[in-house]
């Protein structure tokens, strides 16, 4: 039991492009599950997976992410999804919606791609733009001052005309 605990915590830490790490506090079997339940409706299939924190502190020793480690203490779950999940950032700013709904839960830190987070890093990081809104962004910024210059050289030939 405790290999294969072991072998799963271990391919969901390194395969995942994104998981939020949460310790949960009395949390009751039906509250568990309608979480479970929630989560997956909503935040694009995630999935919750209720951890021994020893066991994760040992499987994190050996991968590139042992600054986790300090993360796991106390009742602790994580939250991830699939690989078959195509927007993770917009997909973690769902399940912290589904998770903010339960008091029993407390965010400590997430994992994004190769990124490790903090829990106040992680509200900032899951509020930026997508990469097409921030395209959008900086064509809107780049076309102003042109359409500005033209306005101005528009306007000179029109005063010129008015004064004659």
């Amino acid at each position: 039991r405790k290999q294969f605990l072991f072998s799963e915590y271990d391919k969901q830490i390194t395969q995942a492009q994104g998981m939020i790490i949460v310790q949960h506090y009395n949390l009751s079997g039906s509250e568990l599950m309608d979480l479970r339940r929630s989560l997956k409706q909503q935040a694009m299939g995630a999935q919750m997976m209720v951890v021994r924190a020893k066991m994760v502190r040992a499987v994190l020793r050996d991968t590139k992410y042992t600054n986790l480690a300090s993360l796991f203490t106390g009742p602790n779950a994580i939250v991830f999804w699939n690989s078959g999940c195509k927007d993770q950032l917009a997909a973690m700013k769902l399940a912290l919606g589904c998770m903010a709904k339960q008091k029993k839960l407390l965010v400590v830190g997430a994992k994004y791609q190769d990124i490790l987070l903090n829990s106040e890093m992680l509200k900032e990081f899951v509020n930026l733009p997508n990469i097409d809104q921030l395209r959008a962004q900086l064509v809107g910024l780049m076309e102003t001052p042109a359409r500005q210059l033209a306005s101005v050289l528009s306007r000179v030939p029109q005063s010129l005309v008015g004064v004659i």
